[in-house]
């Protein structure tokens, strides 16, 4: 098999699917995707690993698949990691310059980034990301790049990122046991964005809606920047199993009517159709009216959507989202439920695609939102490859001779 550092993989661990994905690095710095395997996720509920000898299995299997697919061997991957005992809260930091210039350097916003990690936390909790909202010199506000800026004192403002350390530990547990090592822990919903939200999007101002088998993650950007992030309990198992119950069907009957069948608002739905379902098991023959599925199915979605408005509600930035809501994920793929958000949370909306980024070229095969997470954890990756790039190449001296070389090398990194 072959290996080369411009390999970058990614593990997607999911309620439903848990989903391995490669891809290559081209020299003019974009992602080319060489193959991507799922299978289904049994050990994995609500985001959370509950089962280490099912997920184990899960990974290997998707793994060997992916390896066989490609002819590569995988010994590394970016790991997503998510579900409902994830928080935010938000920090501000200070530091006094003490340089001869009194200008903020670098190395004034990697200290106070880098106090963060030292914020008191509850017992059994990790610090993952800490992600800058602005920054304050001496009484300037709201600034995005203080660096050069001279003054006293600089103040910052995070958004801290906190996750259970059990759950990122039974992670790293089981991608290990298949012999691979973790390069990072991503939050899935961070992912997502960066595969689905275009940055006139983030800059505007949006909510990005991942519905998913277990949960429904919510990240808030406006002005370029991330400024909240939330976890609702429910997604698109729930969803099936109110279908499983109010229709008395069997589970995989009611996930199939679901895909094939339902729609997000009743009053669409046509009134004369309905779906028969044959005898099986001992089970009689049903009629189930397509009224009757898409009833069923908007009661459900509506609460979720409800509380998708009520984490809008508590951030100020509800009168600010000029880009409104984009929705992805598998539950994003349900019919009409565009419209239903609009409708309910008086925001545009559209349905999110994992094409945002200009640095990854996609075929028709991966145009799905459920790979929008898969997806945004290479380009996680591709980004990380090119700062390590940059930061090797800011490293050699430059000299007169390879300046113009150097020039061209960024302007093709950087054009997209």
């Amino acid at each position: 098999m072959s290996n080369t550092n411009e390999i970058i993989a990614a593990i997607d661990i999911g309620t439903t699917k848990i989903v391995a994905i490669a891809g290559e690095i081209t020299p003019n710095g974009e992602l080319q995707i060489l193959g991507l395997e799922k299978v289904k996720s049994l050990g994995v509920v609500k985001g959370v690993i509950q089962n280490i000898n099912q997920t184990i299995d899960a990974i290997r299997e998707v793994v060997t698949k992916l390896q066989e697919k490609t002819n590569l061997k995988i010994d590394k991957a970016y790991v997503g990691i998510a579900g409902q005992h994830i928080r935010s809260l938000k920090n501000r930091q200070f530091k006094y310059i003490q340089n001869s210039s009194q200008t903020v350097t670098q190395e004034d916003i990697d200290t106070i980034l880098q106090d963060n990690f030292r914020i008191p936390i509850q017992v059994g909790e990790q610090i993952l990301h800490v992600i800058p909202q602005d920054y304050v010199v001496d009484k300037d506000k709201g600034i995005k790049n203080p660096i050069g800026m001279a003054g006293r004192r600089i103040d910052g403002n995070f958004n801290i990122i906190i996750g259970r350390s059990a759950s990122a530990r039974n992670i790293e547990n089981c991608v290990k046991a298949v012999d691979i090592d973790i390069e990072e822990l991503i939050l899935e919903p961070l992912a997502s964005s960066l595969a689905v939200l275009t940055p006139e999007e983030k800059e505007a101002g949006a909510v990005l809606v991942d519905i998913g088998g277990g949960t429904t993650d919510i990240t808030v950007y406006f002005d370029g920047v991330l400024r909240h992030t939330a976890v609702i309990p429910f997604g698109g198992d729930v969803v099936t199993k109110d279908i499983k119950e109010g229709c008395h069907l069997l589970l995989k009957q009611a996930e199939a009517l679901k895909v094939q069948f339902g729609e997000a608002i009743e009053r669409l739905a046509d009134m004369d159709k309905v779906v028969n379902i044959p005898q099986t098991g001992g089970w009689d023959p049903k009629e189930i009216a397509f009224k009757t599925l898409a009833q069923i199915i908007q009661c459900r979605m509506e609460e979720i959507l409800d509380r998708v408005k009520y984490q809008i509600d508590m951030t100020p930035y509800g009168d600010k989202l000029g880009a409104g809501i984009v929705l992805t994920g598998g539950g994003a793929m349900l019919k009409n439920l565009d419209v239903l958000t609009k409708e309910r949370l008086g925001l545009d909306v559209r349905i999110g695609y994992p094409n945002a980024s200009s640095k990854i070229k996609l075929d028709d095969a991966y145009q799905n939102p459920i790979y929008a997470t898969s997806i945004g954890l290479l380009l996680k990756g591709l980004n990380k490859s090119l700062n390590n790039t940059n930061d090797r190449i800011e490293t050699q001296p430059r000299s007169k001779k390879n300046k113009f070389k150097f020039k061209r090398f960024f302007e093709t990194l950087f054009d997209n």
